[in-house]
């Protein structure tokens, strides 16, 4: 049996946000407490298009009830067997209605209909009502505990629960869009109400975890206003001091923003709330390898590694390190103690080898490979990080036996494909190359790889347009950007998706003012390539020079989301936001950059338009 549970739509005078998270509420508490696979939530969103792709965005069907059509095609056009919807209206101050309705597949008349009168104190007990109503239409009955004790919130505060409910329906979206959220959102009225419910009940867990959570998903997708979310942040860590997570959301917002020496300032104060935690101890230990300060990192990161289980994860960072302070001979014999603690472990034997090939041990790392291909069960990994040694020493037909032989468990994996194919290259065999770049293209790959994978393809198929490309760098290298030009524009419908092509013409429009035609040449780079850092820059010029600043700002935020290790993004971004008005952003992000690089007379001069 499936049961479909609709967001409740809400009467004029209540956020949307709130019935959608009294049904979302509803649902992950039954599914929770019972395991029960029978409730299948759904989302009203839309799909927005704008210059910078697809975004997502919450779409109010409606201020009344669904519609009996509405139902019914949802019947229709699904393989459920009852729907839950209802209607939260205000009806007075401080006084609500919700109606509720379930509903079944072949029936025009609502299983289940009735409506709940109630004024804020009696929340909980409807909120009750409503979970337990759910569980019995979705056939999940109630751990006994709940059926006879009832539903425990995490606060006797009805007000606070609200504030959370309107504060957890953006973590909700942003995490539903994966970052891709409509332009005209933003996180500050979610971080008020979360702040809110926070402190009219300090003991409420949810408030404090869901702001320390869209905090982070703010730091990941670079949404909202740095100082608003650092500010909420800061709070926490005031009001809940012996509490690490707002210190480690804290740290990486700063790292978000390239700046590793707050980042380190903050996971220092969560690591010393919560020494025991080898995570936490990582993200110290990498912050610092960012500040030149390696001797703290691998202090840190040994610690890491004394907690952590069998697995290891932070002996890759301490093998960087390592690398870095130039004490390559030590990484081999970290692995090999790996090795001899799991001795099936194919990722640390291939690590041990390759270890022993980077520091000029070619036969014992081959010795390595060998041994690891012979003792372990599963050698499927060994292979994998054997090809490419394999096909850089020459040895193709072996190397291509092992690509292929990963290719047969793993056919879509594009990366693999793609060291396949430039294997096929050394081999002379390219005319095998257009089917597996076809192959990878097949896997929908990340937009940056299929930009790359199709510039390859063009280059095998349409040598003489690519060459002409290339004749145009030339050109552009020569301070000729009319025969530039002239080489490019015949070529605009041959090679649309050759984002190598529009990059040059951007670059070559640009250099003789023709801006609007350089924007069009960068917005497609930026379209087909994503990732390609000296499109952004293009882009800054032209739409700077069309005074187009406010959506200059917005494509370069859309950059550093691109491109968050990029200095240049993040630089193109502050000037940006100075041109479009936005001062004290631009201010707030040229200190940060100072702070990061230090001292550097060449950023100096590109940062000089916003004032210190």
């Amino acid at each position: 049996m499936k049961l479909a549970v609709l967001p409740f739509n809400v009467s004029e005078g209540i956020k949307p946000g709130i019935g959608r998270q009294f049904s979302n509420f509803a649902s992950d508490l039954v599914r929770l407490s019972t395991g029960t696979e029978n409730l299948h939530p759904v989302s009203f969103l839309a799909q927005v298009e704008d210059a910078e792709g697809p975004r997502a965005a919450y779409v109010n069907v409606s201020d009344t009830l669904l519609e009996p059509d509405w139902i019914r095609q949802l019947f229709e056009q699904s393989d459920v067997d009852r729907a839950m919807d209802g209607l939260l209206s205000s009806t007075g101050e401080g006084s609500y209605s919700l109606r509720l309705r379930f509903h079944e597949r072949g029936n025009d008349e609502p299983l289940f209909d009735e409506s709940f009168e109630f004024e804020l104190p009696g929340l909980f007990a409807v909120l009750d009502r409503l979970v337990r109503e759910l569980a019995k239409h979705a056939d999940a009955p109630l751990p006994a505990e709940m059926e006879s004790g009832g539903v425990d919130f995490g606060t006797d505060n009805p007000e606070s629960f609200l504030q959370f409910f309107e504060g957890y329906d953006a973590v909700q979206y942003i995490q539903q869009t994966n970052g891709r959220v409509a332009k005209e959102f933003s996180p500050a009225p979610a971080i008020e109400a979360l702040l809110k419910a926070y402190e009219l009940d300090p003991e409420f867990l949810g408030p404090y975890e869901s702001l320390v959570q869209l905090g982070r998903l703010c730091a990941q997708f670079r949404l909202g206003d740095f100082n608003v979310i650092h500010d909420a942040l800061v709070k926490l860590t005031e009001s809940t001091p012996d509490d690490y997570r707002a210190h480690f959301a804290l740290g990486e917002l700063f790292q978000a923003v390239n700046n590793a020496s707050k980042a380190a300032e903050w996971y220092e104060k969560a690591v010393q709330i919560e020494p025991s935690e080898p995570a936490l101890l990582t993200r110290l230990g990498v912050s610092q390898m960012l500040m030149g300060m390696p001797v703290n990192a691998e202090r840190n990161f040994r610690k890491a590694i004394e907690l952590e289980g069998e697995e290891k994860p932070s002996l890759d960072y301490l093998a960087t390190v390592l690398q870095q302070t130039g004490r390559e001979h030590e990484i081999a014999g970290m692995w090999k103690e790996q090795v001899q603690r799991q001795p099936q472990n194919a990722q640390a034997h291939a690590k041990y080898a390759i270890a022993l090939i980077q520091t000029q041990q070619e036969a014992e790392g081959e010795r390595a490979f060998e041994e690891a291909l012979e003792l372990l069960e599963d050698t499927a990994l060994i292979k994998r990080y054997y090809a490419p040694y394999l096909a850089q020493k020459g040895e193709l037909d072996r190397a291509m036996d092992y690509y292929e032989d990963c290719l047969d468990l793993a056919p879509a994996d594009a990366q693999l494909l793609l060291e396949y194919a430039n294997t096929l290259k050394l081999a002379d065999r390219e005319f095998e190359i257009p089917k597996v770049l076809r192959d990878v293209l097949a896997t929908n790959p990340d937009p940056n790889t299929r930009a790359q994978t199709l510039a390859w393809l063009i280059e095998l198929e349409q040598p003489r347009r690519a060459e002409m490309v290339n004749q145009a760098r030339e050109k552009l290298e020569q301070r000729d950007p009319d025969a530039a030009v002239g080489l490019l524009r015949p070529l605009r419908n041959w090679l649309a998706d050759y984002w190598k092509m529009w990059a040059m013409l951007s670059a070559a429009n640009n250099e003789l003012g023709n801006f609007p035609e350089a924007e069009e040449a960068a917005k497609r780079v930026i379209d087909l390539f994503p990732g390609c850092e000296p499109a952004y820059g293009e882009l800054l010029k032209a739409l700077s020079a069309l005074k187009k600043h406010d959506e200059a700002y917005n494509m370069m935020r859309y950059g550093t989301v691109n491109l968050p290790q990029s200095l240049t993004a993040h630089v193109n971004l502050a000037l940006a936001a100075h041109r479009s008005g936005r001062r004290d952003e631009a201010v707030g992000l040229s200190r940060q950059i100072r702070e990061a690089v230090g001292p550097n007379e060449e950023l100096e001069a590109i940062l000089a338009e916003i004032p210190s």
